[in-house]
């Protein structure tokens, strides 16, 4: 799995029907490109099937990279809260949440 770009220590709790969208240019870091592209031809996706996306990318990227016999599938619900850490690092920074958004 991708290291986190940075550490959320005790992030605010973000609703599921929250509309999310990224602010900037495209990134450079692996995992925030990773949100950019889930984003991309999305006016705004909501919370919960951002994570969703980006957790099921992260997932593929490393089935991608280890193979099947790397057996990370027995890992997949821990990528959507790897989705959820990464989301929480760029709120406010790449990317707007709310009304706003």
């Amino acid at each position: 799995m991708l290291r986190p770009s940075s550490f959320v220590s005790n992030p605010a709790p973000i609703a599921a029907d929250t509309p999310v969208t990224w602010t900037g240019d495209p990134p450079a870091d692996e995992e925030a490109r990773v949100v950019w592209e889930a984003l991309a031809g999305a006016p705004a996706l909501r919370y919960a099937v951002l994570v969703e996306r980006v957790g099921e990318r992260l997932f593929r990227l490393d089935l991608e990279r280890f193979g099947v016999s790397a057996d990370v599938g027995f890992f997949r619900p821990f990528y959507d809260a790897h989705a959820r850490r990464i989301v929480a690092a760029l709120a406010g920074t790449r990317l707007s949440l709310g009304d706003r958004a």
